[in-house]
């Protein structure tokens, strides 16, 4: 049974992930047009905890210098390149690892402190935290129409 989102972000956040869900099912059919083949999309965890907004970036065999980070209003965005070191002259039984271009973009929610964001990168997890501001809420406003 699915959870029934009680914020409107939770519903976004839903809503995000369902479209994800869909364009992987898409980047899986022969014969598309419009798609890179090696496209990928890094697996995420975001939590928040009393202090912090944090995202984890699953980025196994990145070098640091392959991946860009960047703040697009209040969007979150990584991308880089995940080398392919396969041996050419291997034979593979299986190669699951994704390999290429990969894009990530995650909203931030009001209320976190964007020039107070932190990042580092270990053993293939990059990990951005970002403080929420002291002592303002974020609220939803509602705008009179006139």
């Amino acid at each position: 049974m699915a959870v029934i989102p009680k914020e409107p972000l939770e519903w976004l956040n839903l809503f995000r992930q369902q479209m994800d869900e869909i364009f992987r099912f898409l980047s899986t059919l022969e014969g598309r047009e419009g798609f890179t083949d090696k496209e990928q999309s890094p697996l995420v965890d975001i939590y928040e905890t009393d202090r912090t907004f944090v995202v984890e970036v699953e980025l196994p065999g990145c070098a640091r210098g392959d991946i860009t980070l960047s703040l697009c209003c209040s969007t979150l965005v990584v991308e880089g390149t995940a080398r392919d070191e396969t041996d050419p002259g291997a034979t593979y039984t299986c190669l699951e690892r994704g390999t290429g271009r990969f894009c990530r973009a995650i909203e931030v929610p009001p209320g976190v402190d964007l020039e107070g964001v932190r990042a580092q990168y270990r053993r293939g997890l990059l990990t951005v935290e970002f403080p929420w501001c002291k002592g303002e809420k974020p609220h939803i406003r509602e705008i009179p129409i006139q």
